[in-house]
Formats: C-alpha cells, sequence, structure tokens
C-alpha cells in the first residue's frame, strides 16, 4: 500500500491545529459522526488506518493487505488469522456490504426477557423508543428501500421508508413460496440501495454483483458518499493511512481529559499528534477496545476507561452459515436463449423471515434471520435449474471471557498485537443448528431437492464486531454511560458496536449508524451547546 492509496500527510499547520473532535475510523459510525459535527459547524479531523479505495481495489485486496488478529484455532491453537476488521480502508465495510438495513427488534433491547440474567447485563440503558426516531434519520439520509410494517416482528412504524422496495429477484420468489408455504410471512429485505434515484444518487443498474464491491453508480448507501464526501464538503479533513496508537491524556488535572491521538503513518512509520477538546473512538468494537488497552497511564495503567477491568469483555460475533439449495425445473427455458440465466446479479437480498426470532422452540427462545444472501459472484445456470442462497443469523450471549485484548508480539512500527478471545457458548451453537434446520425447511418447501452447507467464518470476526465497551447506567458493569462517554473521562466517545450489550440477530450496520448518531447528538449537545433538532439534520 503506497502514499498514493493513502492520501497526504498532515501539514505542521494541520498538526498545530486543535479541533473541535478528533473522529477515530471513518466506517459507518466514524462518517456518521464526522458529517453530524461538521455539519454543525465545528472543526473535524477523521482518522482513518486503511487507504483510499479506487475502482482497481476489490474486497480480497483489502483482506489481504489488512493486519490480522489471534484467534483460537479449531484444533485449539492459535493462529494470526482472525479478522479485527468488517474491512480496513476509508468508509469500511459499508463501500462492501449488500445493504441489508434491518432494524433491531423489541427484544435484541432487553434480551433478558428471553434469556434471563446473564455473565453481563443483556438490557440496553434506553428502550427501542428511544432509537426509533434515530433509526428513520438515517433510513432518510441514506436512502432505503422497504415496505412498511411488512416486518411482522416489529412495531407500527407510522410512515413509508424512503423508497419503494427492490423488485424480488426469482430466487426471492422461491424463497417467499417456501416461507408461505410453511406459515411463515415472508418480507422485501430493507435495503441501503436506491430502487429508484433518491438525493441526486442513480437508481441501482442490477447488472452485477452487489455484493463485495464499491457501486460503481453510488446506488448503495455507503459511508463515503453518504456522509464522508459531504462532511468534507463542510469542512472536516481526513487523513487516511493512519494507525491510532494512543488516546494521550492532558498534562496536569484530574486525568480525566485526554489531549490528544498519537497515530503512525502506515507507509513511513512515522507518528503523528493530533490535539481535539473532543475525541469520538469509531475504530469497530475490535479495534476500539485495542486503542484503549493501549491508552495506558499514571492513572489508567490497565488502559483508558478499564479501571474495572470491562474494555474489551463481552466480545460478540454473530453466529451465521449459508445455505444453498438446487431445484431443477424442468420446464420451459426462461429467457428465451439457452444457457444464459445468470444468478447472483443485482441487490443482496430481496426476500427475508424473521417469523422465527422470538421462537420458543429455539434454544434459549430466541432464533433468529433467514434471508436471502446472493453470492459475491454470478453463476451460469441452465433454464430448467435453479440456485437460491440464503444466510442464518442468530445473536450471541456475551460472555465475560470473550474478550479483545493486547497480545505478546507487536506489527512493523512497533504497535502491540490484538487478540480476539472468542468461543462461542454451547447455546449458540444449537441456536444457529436450529435456525439452519429451518432454513433447509424453507428450501425443500420451495422445491429444492438438494441443500449444501456453506460456511460463512463468523469465528474469525469480520463484519458483526459488538459489546467490548458497553454502555450503562452502572460503573461496574459497563464502560461508557447511556450516551456512550467513558465513565473515567469528560472528553471521550465511543460511537460504535462496541457500546452495544447485547448484539441482537440482524445485520448491524443501521443499528450501529443510529447509535452513532444519537452519540453524536449528545455529545455536540452536551460538550458545545450545539441541540440540531432530527428534523433540521434529516432536511
Amino acid at each position: 500500500m503506497g502514499p498514493s492509496a493513502m492520501g497526504p500527510v498532515p501539514t505542521e499547520s494541520e498538526l498545530a491545529a486543535t479541533y473541535d473532535v478528533c473522529v477515530i475510523g471513518s466506517g459507518a459510525s466514524g462518517a456518521v459522526t464526522a458529517w453530524l459535527a461538521s455539519r454543525a459547524g465545528l472543526s473535524v479531523v477523521v482518522v482513518e488506518q486503511g487507504r483510499y479505495v479506487t475502482p482497481d481495489i476489490s474486497y480480497d485486496d483489502l483482506l489481504a493487505e489488512a493486519e490480522a488478529a489471534w484467534v483460537r484455532q479449531e484444533n485449539g491453537t492459535w493462529g494470526k488469522i482472525g479478522y479485527p476488521w468488517s474491512t480496513c480502508n476509508v468508509g469500511g465495510g459499508t463501500l462492501f456490504y449488500g445493504g441489508a438495513f434491518f432494524r433491531n427488534r423489541p427484544v435484541d433491547f432487553d434480551a433478558e426477557i428471553a434469556l434471563g440474567a446473564g455473565e453481563l447485563p443483556l438490557r440496553w440503558p434506553w428502550g427501542p423508543e428511544e432509537l426509533d426516531p434515530y433509526y428513520t434519520a438515517v433510513e432518510q439520509l441514506v436512502g432505503v428501500a422497504g415496505e412498511a410494517d411488512a416486518d411482522p416482528t416489529l412495531p407500527p412504524r407510522g410512515e413509508k421508508y424512503p423508497l419503494p422496495p427492490v423488485p424480488r429477484s426469482m430466487e426471492g420468489e422461491l424463497l417467499a413460496a417456501g416461507a408461505s408455504a410453511l406459515g411463515w410471512r415472508p418480507f422485501p429485505t430493507p435495503l441501503a440501495v436506491n430502487s429508484q434515484g433518491y438525493r441526486g444518487q442513480a437508481e441501482c443498474a442490477a447488472d452485477a454483483p452487489c455484493i463485495c464491491r464499491r457501486c460503481p453508480v453510488g446506488a448503495k448507501g455507503d459511508a463515503v458518499s453518504r456522509f464522508l464526501d459531504p462532511a468534507r464538503r463542510y469542512g472536516a479533513r481526513l487523513f487516511a493511512g493512519m494507525k491510532a496508537v494512543r488516546l494521550e491524556p492532558g498534562a496536569g488535572g484530574d486525568g480525566r481529559t485526554v489531549a490528544a491521538l498519537e497515530c503512525v503513518r502506515m507507509d513511513s512509520g512515522r507518528r503523528y499528534r493530533f490535539r481535539a477538546r473532543q475525541f469520538a473512538v469509531c475504530g469497530n468494537a475490535v479495534q476500539t477496545a485495542a486503542l484503549l488497552l493501549r491508552s495506558t497511564g499514571d492513572r489508567y495503567p490497565a488502559g483508558l476507561g478499564n479501571s474495572r477491568d470491562l474494555v474489551g469483555r463481552g466480545l460478540c460475533f454473530k453466529l451465521s452459515e449459508y445455505l444453498v439449495g438446487y431445484r431443477y425445473g424442468g420446464g420451459p427455458e426462461r429467457s428465451g436463449r439457452p444457457g444464459s440465466a445468470v444468478m447472483g446479479l443485482g441487490p443482496f437480498s430481496t426476500c427475508a423471515v424473521t417469523d422465527l426470532y422470538e421462537d420458543p422452540a429455539a434454544p434459549g427462545g430466541l432464533g433468529g434471520i433467514l434471508y436471502e444472501a446472493r453470492p459475491e459472484r454470478p453463476f451460469r445456470l441452465r433454464d430448467s435449474e435453479q440456485l437460491v442462497r440464503i444466510e442464518a443469523l442468530v445473536p450471541d450471549e456475551p460472555q465475560l471471557s470473550n474478550r479483545v485484548r493486547l497480545g505478546t508480539g507487536s506489527d512493523a512500527h512497533g504497535v502491540t498485537d490484538v487478540v480476539m478471545d472468542y468461543q462461542a457458548h454451547p447455546r449458540d451453537l444449537a441456536r444457529l443448528e436450529y435456525l439452519l434446520g429451518q432454513g433447509e425447511r424453507m428450501l425443500r418447501a420451495a422445491g429444492c431437492e438438494v441443500t449444501v452447507r456453506e460456511p460463512s467464518g463468523w469465528s474469525l470476526g469480520s463484519s458483526h464486531l459488538h459489546g467490548t465497551c458497553r454502555m450503562g447506567t452502572d460503573p461496574a458493569t459497563s464502560v461508557t454511560d447511556p450516551d456512550g462517554r467513558l465513565h473515567d473521562t469528560d472528553n471521550v466517545y465511543i460511537g460504535d458496536g462496541a457500546v452495544l450489550p447485547f448484539p441482537g440477530g440482524a445485520n448491524p450496520t443501521l443499528t450501529i449508524q443510529a447509535v452513532a448518531l444519537r452519540t453524536a447528538r449528545r455529545m455536540l449537545a452536551a460538550r458545545f451547546g450545539v441541540t440540531p433538532t432530527l428534523r433540521e439534520i434529516v432536511a
């Protein structure tokens, strides 16, 4: 990764400045935070470890060059093969995701109703009614296509999605038929994809795979096009290729204030310091925890915010696996041209099922989501056959022993390695197995003669990272207060999925961005007296 991929280094004047807000991470949550702060007229600097993504850079390229974390392997040994990112780049994983934009269900805000008390509190410090207006705001800003009140496990929305649902694919039609035959209520997957032109962004062309590539026409609601680019137009400064090393405490006082962020430039190894009045840490649940653990000092010998040994604990990945169903139709040609049928083009998902989310038959009474998940590359099919791919996604219960910690080694720049110490609870594994069995039932009801399981690699980390800096009212059981501010400091907020007390069983991007918007708004009000209404934010 050369200098051109990272952009310019900061100038002396940029390093001498004291910014109002320093945002660490430019992905789903960091982009939202930077956008709101810069839109309010504050001076903002964004620090991102990864590169800029150009059209010639693929998802696999980014995974290959990103640093790995230590994880437990299936044989019990440790290997540096884990993925402590969705992707490490400007805009994060939103450039490559499929755009599935589910809201959390009400039970996700108080999972103790279903699971009882656990090792760590599962109840959020506020309920779904608090997040609902932020969900709506993000959906408006990003542009979400969906059908209002079609999800049977959510309360009524009260208003439509900004865009109509994307047309259902042939595979989605097949899944809907199978789900309906079982008495379930399938609905269009809510997607951050333009089913028609929206706010100057193009309509989805549906002519190539959607997952694991940046949309070439801007129809997918990624963090760069929707938030980062506007933030930079408002004056925010973005420095890529800068790894956050540690947060430095201010001189004197009681140690409750952070003064600067120390970074290392990934190509040169040179160190830089950015000063700010407020810091919003949005690296992701793994990177955020690791940064706090590296930020030691006289007052914080175990790491910033870690006076109760809770930073990094409660790491959640979510469990998932794919199912591929094969159906031989034996009927007439679908396209009029033999051999021309193609699977995998267009939006990532057009059909979802949530009827099993709260299911007494599931282990612990919680199931999960089944939804169409089109592949990363297209497959050419005979006209008489059909393939359909779905993902089964279930929540994992936070455990104290599942944690992010620092290793004994270091990278080329002397920054300590990251360890993702995670072992799935047998109940969670049983929950995934149960949902996979139900998915196979749905595929058989849809006429698929053969089903094949396809591993997702969830145990190595990657896209669903939660829970390592949990929010709550009690410092004895949480790292931040209900607004995302570290209990131990006055000017550090956590704005990413690290704060979620329970991960839920849905794709997390919408929830992470809604929480980030709420946290940023609370930070601006508390620290700068800026109180934009949600109506003003969406306008």
